[in-house]
């Protein structure tokens, strides 16, 4: 047992050491890098998709060939997206390009009623209105605003460079895709070819618990993404915020990072709300942490489940700092990727110490 450690370790520790020569090596280590930005962002949503769709395929699949159950789905996929785009796709670029073209107007606006406040009766009577200076800060923030459309203007060649080569990455989603739900299992099987017939026991549990984990933590975070997007939605209608769905829209998506997702997407809402009216920005605010609670306490429960089994702490200190060091792809794969590592460390001390009390 001693003898196998210690060759893994020599084994790891060689492994790191040819990647980090070959990281010095520009011509070696370069075309490495190419190749994964062109293929990870395929990769991850060919594997998200995989995991929402494959219910729907095994379902089919027991009435239909796997071929003709894949096309059908992919079919119904279509449909949907063609119908999103008919019916939503024109509400939230009429709302984006109003927001943008009113943003001027709009911090013109709430520069007028913040220096009338600032003016007023209150903060004269309790002597604020010489150091509070909101004018400043307003003007501070619309010429940020200023400077953001200049640097965006400047920018744009490079974002539609970057655009077209995500369209064009995203063209390999589709048979990526296709070939997962079709071959998953034989990928499985090759896998296992690999190891020896003693050790294959062991490997397939650990692919299982895999399996679930990633199955109810992907199913699970689109169900609680389309649930906090449509409540944001019927509650952003019901104050009276402007650009409703469009808001509710990135409430939804940016639910997808825990914990700290539903405040990155609560940001714009409460901005809008408070151009709109202090008041409305602080109903935006409860009406969201009452949300929160929801979602937390009584979605996520019910679809999700424990299965993921990691402390709330340990989680927020994943995305502090994995997005500190890769960035908002990193913030939605910090959990997943965790939870891989957590099953196969957790399997294979089971299987150790269960190896361990068979020896003796």
């Amino acid at each position: 047992m001693n003898t196998k450690i210690i060759k893994t370790g020599q084994g790891i520790l060689l492994l790191f050491l040819i990647i980090y020569i070959a990281s010095l090596i520009d011509w070696v280590f370069r075309p490495l890098v190419v190749v994964f930005e062109t293929l990870y962002i395929p990769i991850i949503l060919s594997g998200f998709l995989y995991y929402l769709l494959r219910p729907l395929v095994n379902i089919l699949n027991k009435k239909l060939e796997r071929t003709i159950s894949i096309l059908l789905v992919y079919l119904i996929l279509v449909a949907v997206l063609i119908g999103l785009l008919i019916i939503i796709f024109p509400i939230l670029q009429r709302q984006f390009y109003s927001l943008t073209d009113n943003m001027p107007l709009i911090i013109s606006d709430v520069q007028r009623r913040f220096v009338s406040i600032q003016q007023g009766e209150t903060l004269q009577r309790y002597q604020l209105s010489g150091s509070l200076n909101i004018e400043g800060l307003i003007l501070q923030l619309g010429d940020f605003v200023n400077q953001l459309g200049k640097s965006l203007a400047i920018n744009m060649a490079n974002f539609i460079g970057m655009l077209a080569n995500t369209v064009l990455s995203l063209v390999i989603v589709p048979f990526t895709l296709f070939y997962m739900l079709k071959d998953g299992e034989k990928l499985s099987k090759y896998i296992l070819s690999i190891f020896n017939e003693s050790q294959r026991e062991d490997v397939i549990l650990i692919f299982r618990d895999i399996d679930k984990t990633l199955s109810s933590y992907i199913q699970g975070q689109g169900i609680v993404c389309l649930c906090v997007g449509a409540l944001c939605y019927v509650a952003f209608l019901v104050v009276g915020l402007n650009y409703a769905l469009l808001l509710a829209v990135i409430a939804g998506i940016t639910n997808i990072i825990p914990y700290f997702g539903p405040w990155i997407g609560t940001i714009p809402a409460v901005i809008v709300g408070l151009f709109q009216s202090p008041v409305i920005a602080l109903i935006i605010v409860i009406t969201v942490i009452i949300i929160q609670q929801i979602e937390s306490n009584l979605i996520a429960p019910q679809v999700i489940g424990k299965r993921l089994e990691i402390h709330p702490i340990t989680i927020m200190f994943l995305i502090l700092i994995v997005g500190r060091l890769v960035g908002l792809i990193g913030m939605i794969l910090a959990v997943p990727i965790f939870a891989i590592c957590k099953v196969i460390v957790t399997r294979g001390i089971q299987i150790w110490k269960l190896k361990s009390k068979e020896k003796f």
